[in-house]
This record gives C-alpha cells, structure tokens and sequence, in this order.
C-alpha cells in the first residue's frame, strides 16, 4: 500500500509545483495586488469609496468601466487597518457576457496553471466558478474566474483575485481592535428568536 501511494504523492506535489512555477500572480489587467489604492484612482469612482458594510476592516472603490476596453466595471478592495490604502482585491466584470467569453479565458488559465483546485458553481451551472489557490512561503493568492447567469450574482463573466493571507491579516487586526475599544468584553444581547422566523 506504501509504494502505490508514494508515486501518487509525488504526482500531486509535481502537479502543484507546475501550476507555481511562476510564482504567486499579483496582476490582473492594469491592476497589482499590494499596490497603493492612489495610483489607480483615475481608474475609479471617487465617489463611491467606502468601508464595506460586512468587512468594515476593508474599503471599496468601484471601477469606471470605460478606463479599460471590454470591462463593464468591477472593484478595487484595500486594507485599512494592517495595511491602510494597498489594495488586497480585484475584481473585473466584462461586457461580453457570454459563456463563450469565459470558455475562452478557461483554456487560457488551464494553459497557464493547470486544472482549477476547486469548484465553486452551483449544481445546476447558473454559476459557473473555478478557482485557483497560489500559495509561496506566507502568500496566498487565490483567483477565481466565473461565469453567472443568476441576476444577484454578478451575471456575466467576472474574475476576482484576492491577496488572502494578507486579507486575513486585516480581520484579525479589527478584530483585535474591536476587542480592545471594548475593554475586551463581547456584547451580551438577548435575542427573541421567533422575531427572526418569517411571518
């Protein structure tokens, strides 16, 4: 049993290794992950940039689609704790939003890095979504392209590449934060559950 798994270990670490052999991508169209928020400004709406309402350690600033050829729009995300003003996410939505398009952009990224480590669709591929996970010493980068057809998802073709490692260094600096401005003590609120059943 030990000598069949061995080969097989050293197929998937190869495999692995192939797909990283460039090293962890940082740059998605004009974009570079790590990169001060300031040197893309010209590519966004000022007005809309703000803390995320569900990530408030975290600012988004929506991007002009007419900056570059073929993008509708998408968003820049940067740190505001950690690593204030540098950017830990792209996102691009594009104008064709064809599965044609995203069938293209596929091949493209198999050609490059293999075969996606996971698959984060729905069932019935109203969602179409592969991602793949980068990882050189602490960094991690994953990138995950999607085709939607579903209307509250992002319908279309959309990639988002985010600096994970780096984005969880922003939670948890809030989250010690957070603790700190509160003495360390949690809010003890009591709920009336049945108020949260719909009625």
């Amino acid at each position: 049993m030990k000598k069949t798994f061995l080969p097989i270990l050293l197929c998937l670490v190869l495999t692995a290794s192939t797909a990283l052999a460039g090293g962890v991508p940082r740059k998605l169209a004009v974009f570079e992950l790590g990169e001060s928020v300031q040197k893309y400004l010209g590519h966004c709406h000022l007005d809309t940039i703000s803390p995320m309402p569900d990530a408030p350690f975290l600012t988004e600033a929506h991007i002009k689609g007419e900056t570059l050829p073929g993008v509708r729009g998408g968003s820049l995300v940067f740190g505001n704790c950690v690593h204030p003003e540098k950017i830990l996410r792209i996102k691009i939505k594009f104008e064709d939003r064809s599965q044609k398009l995203f069938k293209r952009l596929l091949k493209l990224y198999k050609e490059k890095f293999g075969d996606a480590q996971n698959w984060l669709g729905d069932p019935f591929h109203n969602v179409i979504a592969w991602e793949w996970v980068f990882t050189e010493k602490d960094d991690t980068v994953n990138v995950v392209l999607m085709w939607s057809r579903d209307p509250e998802l992002r319908p279309g073709v959309s990639i988002k590449m985010t600096w994970q490692s780096r984005l969880e260094q922003e939670f948890d600096c809030f989250q010690k934060k957070h603790r700190e401005s509160r003495g360390g003590k949690g809010r003890n609120v009591r709920l009336s559950l049945g108020d949260f059943v719909p009625r």
